[in-house]
């Protein structure tokens, strides 16, 4: 299948996945705000962790593939690296959602309901899920230092700009402002991940559509 069709698809499977992320804050922060959404709740709550679950497993592995891909022919080991470090931050990120899912269940069962923004509760809670976080966060890190170093050494694999744009640097950038606003902590800060990743996949779409990018083979 051709590279810029597969990288089409995993844009479309982030917007996906972006779509399982606020329904899933639209739940926990009403059950947060006291405003409490009545009998859709459940509904909206199975389908943003269905979508999750179901999405970023898809869009993490296939789209770091790509990029593995297109770094293979001037650099190998760390297109290897990439390659498992995207699976790892797959796995990963739909078992973070699913315990997230699983956690704003149990609190609309129980009734319990945390006043703190959804990644200070987290913080606070501890457990499983930040842990998941903290792997999440040094796997990231592991691949966008990579993915720097494939825009500095030569031969440049990948336009320097590109290179500078990766996965981390777009979550300071969206987390950083949204930090500043409940409506940011609320919403736009959990879902800085995958925001971050729409924007690096688009960026890798529109270098390999246009030519920046040498379109590798499938073979």
């Amino acid at each position: 299948m051709n590279i810029n069709r597969n990288l089409a698809l995993v844009c479309v499977t982030t917007i996906t996945a972006l779509c399982g992320d606020l329904l899933l804050l639209l739940v926990v922060n009403s059950l947060r705000t006291g405003i409490r959404l009545q009998q859709p709740s459940t509904i909206i709550l199975t389908m943003g962790g269905l979508l999750g679950c179901l999405s970023i497993p898809l869009a993490y592995a296939f789209g770091y593939a790509v990029m593995a891909r297109v770094l293979r022919p001037t650099a190998r080991i760390t297109a290897a690296i990439i390659l498992f470090g995207g699976i790892g931050l797959a796995i990963v990120g739909a078992v973070m959602h699913g315990v997230t899912w699983m956690t704003i269940r149990s609190s609309m069962i129980t009734g319990a309901v945390s006043l703190s923004s959804p990644m200070v509760a987290i913080m606070k809670q501890g457990g499983i899920l930040l842990n998941l976080w903290i792997i999440g966060c040094v796997l990231l890190t592991v691949v966008s230092i990579l993915i720097v170093r494939s825009g500095i050494l030569r031969p440049r694999a990948i336009p320097l700009w590109l290179a500078f744009l990766n996965p981390i640097t777009l979550i300071l950038l969206i987390g950083i402002p949204s930090s500043f606003a409940d409506i940011g902590r609320s919403y736009i800060l959990p879902m800085a991940p995958n925001l971050a990743h729409l924007g690096f996949f688009l960026a890798l779409f529109w270098c390999l559509h246009s030519g920046k990018v040498r379109q590798p083979d499938y073979s």
